[in-house]
């Protein structure tokens, strides 16, 4: 089972869950309906890995430091205020001072396809923006509350500032709108990458080999949470890994596991709700 999940499991969750999301999108069924389910399949996955075959036991994560604050940023960004809605508001004021949409996309081709090709394009905004976040120090503010935990779990996934996590995905979807790509393949890259994120920052024992020269997965991201910003300025790609290759910001190394665990930021920053959302603005 271990090494059956630790090589395969990744691959099987993610072409089973978005071959059904596809099948239910294509008979009717609403993209928050796939989405809610997807979210379900990949965390139930993530679940299983890291109770089985954990990378790193005192990675398990605890109610104060983790998973209540993680949590709360979850509540507070997807439920209380909408990050989603002002995503497709933020994302339909750039392209309306652009000049519009351009009837570009090829929806004509296999689905599939298609979200293989959105899939790299969105990278290219969700790329340059993430490094951004790590460049330019005042978006490091709002960002490093993403970077700020010393264990890393499935739910790292959506701990995000409230503006960190939505320009970033308005970064990602405005250049699929501007070509004209449908709601459904909009949907669809955010169901991969909801499904993908668990998996990101899971706490299991992974050994997905060449997949990871196409996706940004475990293995790499764990070293972009690294404490040393010589280290953690790398793999800064989303979905796919595809854009650190071409601008040189590649990272595996495959071994040193003491230096893997050493993650988090400098200084201490508070779990507290109020202090996530409103330090950030500070300076």
């Amino acid at each position: 089972m271990q090494l059956a999940f630790s090589r395969f499991g990744y691959l099987i969750c993610i072409v089973s869950i978005l071959s059904a999301s596809i099948f239910l999108i294509e008979f009717g069924h609403s993209e928050l309906e796939v989405l809610f389910f997807a979210a379900i399949g990949s965390i139930i996955f993530t679940i299983v890995g890291e109770f089985f075959i954990p990378l790193f036991k005192d990675w398990r994560p605890n109610f104060k430091e983790n998973f209540f604050p993680d949590a709360s940023l979850f509540v507070v960004n997807y439920v209380l205020f909408q990050s989603q809605l002002l995503q497709i508001f933020l994302a339909s004021i750039a392209i309306k001072f652009s000049g519009g949409g351009f009837d570009l996309w090829p929806s004509e081709l296999n689905i599939y396809f298609q979200l293989v090709v959105a899939l790299i394009i969105s990278e290219f905004g969700l790329y340059w923006f993430h490094r951004a976040c790590h460049e330019i120090p005042f978006l490091w503010r709002f960002h490093k509350i993403h970077h700020n935990p010393q264990r890393l779990y499935w739910f790292n996934a959506t701990r995000f500032h409230y503006l960190d996590v939505t320009l970033l995905q308005v970064c990602g979807i405005v250049p699929l709108l501007l070509l004209g790509a449908e709601a459904k393949i909009i949907a669809l890259v955010t169901i991969f990458s909801t499904v993908h994120g668990f998996w990101q920052h899971i706490n299991a024992e992974q050994d997905q080999r060449i997949l990871n020269y196409f996706f940004s997965g475990p293995e790499l991201h764990r070293w972009h949470h690294n404490l040393k910003p010589e280290i953690a300025n790398h793999n800064y790609g989303n979905n796919l890994i595809i854009w650190d290759h071409v601008f040189k910001t590649f990272y595996w190394p495959k071994d040193n596991n003491e230096q893997l665990k050493n993650i988090g930021v400098e200084g201490n920053f508070s779990n507290n709700i109020k202090s996530m959302i409103f330090d950030p603005f500070k300076g």
